[in-house]
């Protein structure tokens, strides 16, 4: 399983807090993954920012600030699901292999589903699972795609079989919309044209490509599908509007549609949870009312509508604009499920005749809302607890581990800081300054970040006055001092290494006051310059923080110590 660089780490080393950084609009990464992939901050074209990560690069998981979750931890936590559900273990993995490609199988129903294949796109590109995410979407798009280029709807059949053929070739736009927002994050993530390309022709289709339109082009709402009968109405967990958001940015077709579906999306979401439960129904009228069809379930909060949440409390981290409206229904929904004990899974629209059991799909998708709580005092605890459920859910073993398990899955990616938007890769401008202090920061040693300032992206160079640059010394993670990318596989070394005098006099009482401060008794988190986590180490009162380090790590180069609020950046050189 290829290692997560976690994004709680963007707050805790570098990232200053986000009322202050929002005021200054200054961010400080690190905003590229391994590979040189971007997710950091940007601005609208006003200069304007709200406070979700789309602005501020900031990708806090609520596990490690509330929970206290350490970095481990997280990694563990999403490659036990990867493993478990794409690692090819009997009665357990969703995800399979032939020769022309790679699916995501319903189990309970022996069937493949375009909802599926999209989601396991989704987890593969957030997860950098490349190979896995090529194989899904060549198989969708040799089974499933009705390609635009050829004359087809650019739409996906929402059911085949595991050899290929088609059991129904209406489509579920849940799937589209999934399939259109994993392309582009991977066109951006690996630099992938053809991604790009195969993106832009469904988003092109969705208003009247070569059929009819995925949204309403009345209402601008995402229908239950676009077919006679079926395009009036509508369906609340496909209503995305954090995704549609990123189409109305990034599609080169029906701009103007796709900023009014923006709004509409976002009031849809609103105006479909009941204002006494906070559940939304599994069908929708585009005013938000139950809709029936096909089977009672329709009007109740049954099996779709369980998305609802993940989908509104992403929204409110990614884009936080929409946060009096999502923090009223977050606080509803929260509420009534701790009224409930989190028995039942079933409901009638307005709560009522509860049935069914509560499931970790649900323990997920609830969780997700609880970002748009995090400011709440008076929901502190009870967050903590929706918090401590998704974390606790073991991943299913058995027939019904389909649906319930990629929710929880992708649930577990935006809980853990690990769902990103990845965008496409800028070029950051060349600065150096003359300080000790950057954005809230103290630094002893020349040191290069990622700094977002005015809405400008740059490589800054920081020279602490009266410091010289250290030679020919590279950081913990194996990068040069200029800041370059470390390599994926740069891992600790065993050589000798000690810490450089602290001051001109070795011993513990001649150390500068502001390290004296940074200096207690306890454990302090240890990163690299590219913002891995290292470890931890146990500091004691008036003991050299830099032997501290060398003697843990035993690896020369520039470190990043966190100890609660306090920050520092030391240098530690070989003998």
């Amino acid at each position: 399983m290829k290692s997560i660089a976690l994004s709680a780490i963007s707050f805790a080393l570098l990232c200053a807090v986000a009322v202050s950084a929002a005021d200054s609009k200054i961010y400080t990464g690190p905003f590229f993954d391994e590979s040189g992939s971007y997710y950091g901050p940007d601005c609208e074209k006003d200069g304007s920012q709200s406070t979700g990560a789309y602005y501020t690069g900031d990708y806090t998981s609520p596990f490690k600030t509330l929970l206290g979750k350490t970095d481990q931890d997280i990694q563990d936590k999403i490659d036990e699901l990867w493993n478990h559900y794409f690692g090819g273990q009997n009665d357990k993995t969703v995800y399979y292999e032939d020769n022309d490609g790679g699916y995501i199988v319903d189990i309970n129903n022996n069937d493949i589903r375009s909802e599926g294949m999209s989601y396991g796109m989704m987890i593969s590109v957030q997860t950098d699972h490349k190979e896995q995410f090529g194989k899904l979407w060549n198989w969708a798009k040799k089974h499933m795609w009705k390609d635009p280029a050829t004359g087809g709807s650019g739409y996906f059949a929402w059911q085949a079989n595991r050899d290929g053929s088609v059991r129904d070739w209406g489509n579920a736009p849940d799937g589209e919309i999934y399939f259109m927002m994993s392309l582009l994050f991977a066109a951006h993530r690996w630099n992938d044209e053809g991604y790009m390309k195969d993106a832009q022709s469904i988003l092109k289709a969705c208003w009247k490509g070569n059929g009819q339109s995925l949204y309403s082009e009345q209402s601008y709402i995402a229908t239950f599908q676009p077919s006679d009968g079926n395009n009036t109405w509508g369906d609340a967990s496909y209503s995305l509007p954090a995704f549609v958001d990123l189409f109305s940015r990034w599609s080169t077709t029906n701009t103007d549609k796709w900023l009014k579906a923006t709004k509409a999306t976002r009031d849809h979401i609103y105006n479909s949870a009941n204002p006494q439960s906070g559940l939304c129904s599994d069908y929708s009228n585009f005013d938000g009312t139950p809709h029936h069809a096909f089977s009672d379930n329709s009007t109740k909060y049954a099996f779709d509508a369980i998305r609802c949440p993940m989908n509104y409390g992403m929204d409110s981290y990614l884009f936080g604009v929409d946060m009096e409206r999502q923090t009223k229904i977050a606080k509803v929904i929260t509420d009534f499920f701790e009224r409930d004990g989190y028995q039942h899974g079933h409901f009638n629209w307005d709560g009522t005749s509860g049935y069914g059991d509560f499931t970790i799909g649900q323990a997920g998708a609830n969780a997700v809302a609880t970002y748009a709580l995090l400011q709440e005092d008076d929901y502190k605890d009870l967050v903590k607890k929706v918090l401590q459920k998704a974390w606790d859910s073991k991943p299913i073993v058995g027939s019904q581990r389909y649906y319930d398990g990629l929710v929880h899955f992708l649930a577990m990616l935006h809980l853990t800081g690990n769902f990103k938007i990845w965008k496409e890769k800028p070029t950051a401008e060349p600065k150096t300054i003359n300080a000790t202090e950057y954005n809230g920061v103290t630094y002893d040693t020349e040191t290069t970040i990622d700094a977002f300032e005015g809405c400008k992206l740059y490589k800054l160079t920081i020279k602490p006055e009266g410091v010289a640059k250290p030679e020919s010394s590279s950081d913990a993670s194996g990068s040069s001092s200029s800041g370059a990318p470390a390599s994926s596989d740069a891992a600790l070394s065993s050589s000798s290494a000690i810490a450089s005098a602290e001051s001109s006099s070795s011993a513990p009482d001649a150390l500068p006051a502001m390290v004296k401060s940074f200096v207690m008794a306890g454990k302090a988190q240890v990163f690299d310059m590219q913002g891995k986590f290292l470890g931890s180490v146990e500091l004691k009162s008036g003991a050299p923080l830099k032997e501290i380090v060398a003697d843990k790590f035993q690896r020369s180069g520039r470190y990043l110590l966190r100890q609660g609020a306090a920050v520092k950046v030391i240098s530690v050189e070989k003998r």
